[in-house]
């Protein structure tokens, strides 16, 4: 082959994968959705020193697993930090394991708990890392203010397994919930369903899904920084990049890339289409949602997200409730427990669960 000759096969081949990636692999143009939402919440006095704590310690743990020059053993390293999350936790809360087929999963349940009202929750963490045990710090606090039993599901993650895997993981989680409480088969009275990072994108994909794939609908949805839009396309992706101090060290390098170079490599890494509604619920039909509560930063690289959902869900006519906290860590209601905002975010979804209750 002459070069002439390999040079057209090569700009032909570039034309065929820009427009697959353009008209294929994209989804709609969301942008009608940017327009400003949610109510601001100012950043506490104690947030400082709480993540500068935690940034320390993940710096740490970057550096560690850098030096292992290892791809599996850099992600053994990060999957060990996350499943040691919820180490220092001090409750009086019940963990107790059970097995959903072939799924592990763990209870939580705090004293005096309706064990009739239950939570699903799906932990965080890129969708390549997080566990249950990892995540007993927000099981325990849900378990708190939701009065129910927490199940924490650990579903299969990335890169052994598709991401399609985690999603049927979480769909089996959800028909099993509904009619299993921690001790004996008994009806689902009240069914809240959260998820923190990626957590958050599996239970707004639940959301959705259960509309048309079973009986009964949440009660009610949580969503702490939720990744709802797997092909990166909300202008805070690469415009938050810098202050996002968790995403932008891990994936605020991909905001660089050519767009259709970007969506060529989510195909590869989630082995889906990233427009997918089951991969990203930004792209589902947002009406008829049980009411919705979302948390997000205003620093954070998926702040665009969740503005984009909520304006999107509320011009459908669904209940969905966004609100932004100032200059917080992606997923700090989990890495700064107890401490400034997070506590008053935790106050917020309690306020939220009892607002429901009280005017249905």
């Amino acid at each position: 082959m002459s070069w002439v000759s390999l040079l057209v096969f090569l700009f032909a081949l570039g034309v065929v994968m820009w427009c697959i990636a353009a008209f294929i692999l994209d989804g709609p143009s969301n942008r009608q959705y940017d327009g400003s939402v949610g109510e601001l919440f100012n950043s506490h006095p104690d947030d400082g020193t709480a993540n500068a704590k935690f940034l320390t310690t993940i710096k740490e743990i970057r550096r560690q697993a850098i030096q292992s020059k290892s791809l599996k053993k850099g992600l053994e390293t990060s999957r060990k930090f996350a499943d040691n999350l919820s180490n220092d936790l001090v409750s009086d809360t019940e963990f107790s394991s059970v097995s959903i087929g072939n799924i592990d999963a763990q209870w939580a349940i705090a004293p005096q708990a309706d064990t009739r009202r239950r939570v699903l929750l799906l932990h965080g963490g890129a969708f390549i890392i997080g566990s249950a045990v990892g995540h007993r710090i927000l099981s325990d606090r849900l378990s708190r203010a939701c009065n129910a039993a927490v199940l924490s599901v650990n579903y299969r993650l990335l890169p052994e397994h598709s991401r399609k895997a985690g999603i049927r993981d979480a769909q089996q989680a959800y028909r099993w919930i509904i009619d299993n409480s921690p001790s004996e088969t008994q009806a689902c009275d009240y069914l809240v369903v959260a998820g923190d990072s990626a957590g958050g994108n599996l239970a707004l994909m639940l959301s959705s899904w259960s509309k048309r794939n079973h009986p009964r609908r949440p009660d009610a949805v949580l969503g702490f920084s939720p990744t709802l839009d797997l092909s990166m396309s909300s202008p805070s992706f690469k415009k938050n990049s810098k202050t996002d101090k968790i995403l932008g060290h891990s994936i605020g390098k991909f905001c660089y890339l050519p767009r259709p170079l970007l969506l060529w490599l989510g195909f590869i890494l989630l082995r889906a289409k990233p427009s997918t509604p089951a991969i990203s619920p930004l792209f589902y039909d947002l009406k008829d949602l049980p009411p919705t509560l979302i948390h997000v930063s205003n620093s954070e690289m998926l702040l665009g997200d969740a503005i984009r959902y909520t304006n999107k869900a509320r011009a459908a006519g669904s209940k969905v409730t966004l609100q932004i906290w100032e200059n917080q860590l992606h997923d700090w209601h989990l890495f700064n427990n107890g401490v400034g905002s997070a506590e008053s975010a935790w106050a917020e979804v309690q306020k939220f669960i009892e607002s429901l209750e009280t005017n249905p």
